[in-house]
């Protein structure tokens, strides 16, 4: 029964843990931005590239 319970909290700590993972790094890249137009925007990689030629 222990061993249920060890599995159960390793699972959820996993998945919050890839949660809050995944939040950082998406609002760590809308800061990068500096043009806050463009923060979520599904082309921001797209237009980044195309600014740097």
């Amino acid at each position: 029964m222990i061993l249920q319970y060890i599995i159960i909290g390793i699972v959820i700590f996993a998945a919050i843990l890839y949660a809050v993972l995944r939040s950082y790094k998406s609002v760590n890249d809308n800061i990068k931005c500096k043009d806050y137009k463009c923060a979520g925007c599904a082309f921001y990689d797209k237009c980044r590239n195309k600014q740097k030629k």
